[in-house]
């Protein structure tokens, strides 16, 4: 058996694909004691076209090469940082003794 969300994506599939309109799958929800925003990002995952079947809107996505590729690139950038910091602190500490 599938999780609640799984089952509420199911049921609004279903009704849409038997032509039911989107108001009335939201207060059918609203009635059955589904949370507004639920009921709402299971409709919203349809787009609002009219086709015989209901046509699923792309969800963003995140690979494990993307989160790798995202980690390398902020770790690079965080120690590119840190290094010009202590390169400038380090520089004008020396700058002072010199002055002094």
């Amino acid at each position: 058996m599938g999780s609640p969300i799984q089952n509420l994506d199911v049921f609004v599939r279903d009704a849409l694909a038997k032509g039911a309109k989107r108001e009335e799958i939201g207060e059918a929800l609203a009635r059955a004691g589904w949370p507004a925003d639920q009921a709402n990002a299971a409709l919203n995952a349809y787009a609002d076209v009219s086709f015989t079947v209901p046509v699923p809107r792309p969800r963003p996505t995140l690979s494990a090469h993307d989160v790798f590729l995202y980690l390398l690139l902020f770790t690079t950038l965080y120690l590119l940082a840190a290094y010009h910091l202590a390169y400038h602190l380090g520089s004008l500490l020396f700058h002072l003794i010199n002055r002094a």
